[in-house]
């Protein structure tokens, strides 16, 4: 008499018992755990180009980014909060550069000029 009509069928059940009765318990952790999730404090920064020519502006700190800016414009970025060195550029005109500081979590206005 056969228990089972698939021979196959009986195989993968007993090879499955084995493998999850070998395995044992699963092991719970010791203490507790509470995921810490990464929070990134951005700042909202609208930068105005306050000259008759583009600019190209160059932002590298926490973030690298670069923006463009049309004649007598504006634009809104989100940046992470940190010191930021900068470069801003426009045809035939010298490269204004420094640095900038942003907190976190906040709002500014910065203009530019160039000549």
């Amino acid at each position: 008499m056969r228990i089972f009509s698939r021979p196959l069928a009986a195989l993968t059940i007993f090879a499955t018992s084995l493998i999850f009765s070998s395995c044992g318990p699963f092991p719970t952790p010791s203490g507790s755990y509470t995921p810490s999730p990464r929070v990134a404090f951005k700042t909202l920064v609208t930068i105005r180009n306050n000259s008759d020519k583009s600019i190209m502006l160059g932002l590298r700190g926490p973030e690298t980014k670069f923006i463009s800016l049309p004649a007598r414009g504006s634009r809104t970025v989100s940046l992470s909060s940190g010191l930021y060195k900068y470069a801003a550029t426009a045809k035939n005109t010298n490269t204004i550069s420094g640095y900038k500081s942003f907190g976190r979590d906040s709002r500014y206005t910065w203009s530019f000029s160039v000549n």
